[in-house]
């Protein structure tokens, strides 16, 4: 194991994750102050958190140089939860290297990632500013549970399972086709669908036009003429270019990474509603995840169920004499994983996808009774057993 991943002791493990989440608080405050008056009250109180989690003396002291803080790699404030400040074990690589404001003061793609591994209640006294979204101050599951209580409490699998699928299927359109896909389906709408922010509107010659993001569906970010989705592993990285003919809608050219999926269509914003980023990190994106492995595992020949025992674990496996029940995990940071397997030791067997397949040794070494399959690993275990029992 590196030594950057050595389990630190719980007492720097508690400092590092309150610093984390009043980080991410402060970046989100900052990012909007322009329109809440009590963001800098909020930057404030952070600033307080991340003093008492570094001690006296250490770090910022007061709010602007927090904001000065957040403008650059999260390490520089982690490593100082070390004796003598030593970035060794401070924090694993992707949590150390990510920024959580842009140069001009907006909020960087990587605090979305961060904030479903690391927001938290802070204190009881921090949890007063209602304008702070959920997904600022609360943890995945706490979002999963409250967007999903009332089918929980209903004790039907098939209604939990096709409300699920639907936020994953339809993260965003327009008004009148989510209440058509909807009726067809059959199912309730488990979360709060509203217009599409100014962030995921791109102006165009003839009113304003929106993106899915081809991996996710939910409304990708313009800023200019630059067009991507905010989870980074999807590799949708977009310039926006006028259409060819006149009034015709914007198109895209990819950019960045080569990705497989087709080049999304411009979608009008009339009527457009989406779920909140709450909604869209916690449930959409590790959703979109699951299904996707559930399609290619049932092309390889096995029969998959999705979110078994209302969401006991992911991914129920059956192909001739395999069966596999997995709980698919897709952290960021490598450290936060291992910490919370350790905290809550999962009901299933963990997979990892393929963008994740680089964690597995890190995993094993860390927690080695721990069971961890990667999604290639899996796919060749399906196709071999499918082939043993056609």
């Amino acid at each position: 194991m590196r030594p950057s991943l050595a389990r630190l002791p719980e007492e720097t493990r508690q400092r590092q994750s309150r610093l984390v989440a009043a980080a991410l608080r402060a970046a989100y405050a900052w990012s909007e102050r322009a329109g809440h008056p009590e963001a800098m009250k909020e930057i404030s109180r952070m600033t307080g958190v991340v003093m008492e989690a570094l001690g006296p003396g250490t770090g910022p002291a007061a709010p602007m140089q927090l904001v000065g803080f957040l403008r650059r790699p999260l390490g520089e404030l982690l490593c100082l939860t070390e004796p003598g400040g030593d970035p060794d074990g401070a924090a694993d690589d992707a949590i150390s290297e990510a920024v959580l404001l842009s140069p001009d003061g907006l909020l960087a793609d990587a605090a979305y990632d961060l904030a479903c591994e690391y927001a938290r209640q802070l204190a009881e006294a921090f949890e007063t500013a209602e304008w702070l979204p959920p997904w600022t101050r609360m943890r995945a599951e706490q979002i999963e549970n409250q967007v999903f209580a009332a089918l929980v409490e209903s004790g039907d699998q098939d209604s939990y399972t096709r409300a699920r699928r639907f936020l994953v299927d339809y993260p965003a359109s327009d008004r009148p086709e989510l209440s058509a896909r909807l009726a067809a389906t059959g199912t309730r709408c488990a979360a709060r669908y509203s217009a599409l922010p100014p962030e995921q509107r791109y102006p165009g010659p003839d009113g304003q036009w929106w993106w899915p993001c081809p991996a996710c569906r939910w409304p990708m970010t313009v800023t200019g003429d630059q067009v991507r989705c905010r989870y980074r592993l999807h590799q949708a990285f977009y310039q926006a270019v006028p259409g060819r003919a006149a009034m015709s809608p914007p198109q895209l050219l990819r950019t960045g990474d080569r990705g497989t999926r087709a080049v999304p269509r411009a979608r009008p914003t009339r009527d457009a509603v989406c779920v909140d980023p709450g909604v869209w990190r916690y449930i959409v994106v590790p959703g979109a995840s699951e299904i996707r492995i559930a399609a290619a595992l049932e092309k390889a020949g096995a029969e998959v169920r999705l979110w078994p025992g209302m969401d006991a674990y992911d991914l129920h496996v059956r192909a001739g004499t395999l069966e596999r029940r997995l709980d698919v995990k897709e952290y960021r940071s490598a450290r936060r994983l291992i910490e919370d397997l350790r905290d809550s030791p999962p009901r299933a067997d963990v997979l990892l996808p393929a963008t994740h397949e680089h964690q597995t040794d890190l995993i094993t070494a860390a927690i080695p009774s721990l069971p961890v399959v990667t999604e290639t690993a899996l796919r060749r275990q399906v196709r071999q057993a499918a082939r043993r029992n056609p």
